[in-house]
């Protein structure tokens, strides 16, 4: 079984609203098992899915697909946080990509 990753997005309470799931997906910000999908990738159990929310960039694996509408209490038996990276508040949402490495500081000669 598989459903669309902006669906997937939604309906597990990653994402509040399936418009902004849309937006990140076609900004190439969700990355599914490493690269970059559309909105209409088709997710599975055990994907890994990594995509920047507010000051952080969250990384899950998909447990389960959610059948119906879920509630709040039972989101956590649909996916398993790997990782939550916090990103500093001066960042911005500017041309920055949260996946890319930090940059080098400059070195003096």
């Amino acid at each position: 079984m598989t459903m669309r990753l902006d669906a997937y997005l939604k309906k597990s309470l990653l994402i509040k609203r399936r418009e902004l799931a849309n937006q990140l997906c076609d900004e190439g910000m969700v990355r599914v098992n490493g690269t970059p999908r559309r909105a209409s990738h088709e997710v599975k159990v055990q994907d890994e899915l990594e995509f920047p929310l507010y000051n952080r960039v969250l990384k899950v694996r998909v447990l389960a697909l959610p059948e119906g509408n879920i509630k709040k209490a039972d989101q956590w038996a649909l996916f398993e946080v790997l990782e939550d990276k916090r990103l500093p508040l001066d960042l911005g949402y500017g041309d920055e990509d949260p996946f890319s490495p930090p940059p080098k500081p400059p070195r003096n000669h």
